[in-house]
């Protein structure tokens, strides 16, 4: 990230409501808005809550096609 030297983002498509997703289950990662994951590169990654983030990220069109057919 420019503005925060040590920190960088997981950024995910804004138009979606993935970070919304991702607020419930994981309610103690940091969020810029709708549209990243803040980290501090000083600290433990979150590795099982990233990893799940990026499965859901990698499965929305799937899942939202899905919903549809419901």
């Amino acid at each position: 990230m420019k503005a925060e030297a040590g920190q960088y983002a997981v950024y995910f498509h804004c138009q979606t409501d993935l970070v919304e997703t991702f607020r419930e289950p994981y309610p103690e990662l940091r969020y810029g808005g709708n549209r990243s994951i803040l980290l501090d590169a000083g600290e433990k990654l979150p590795e099982a809550a990233l990893r799940h983030c990026v499965a859901l990220a990698l499965t929305y069109h799937a899942r939202k096609k899905a919903e549809r057919v419901k």
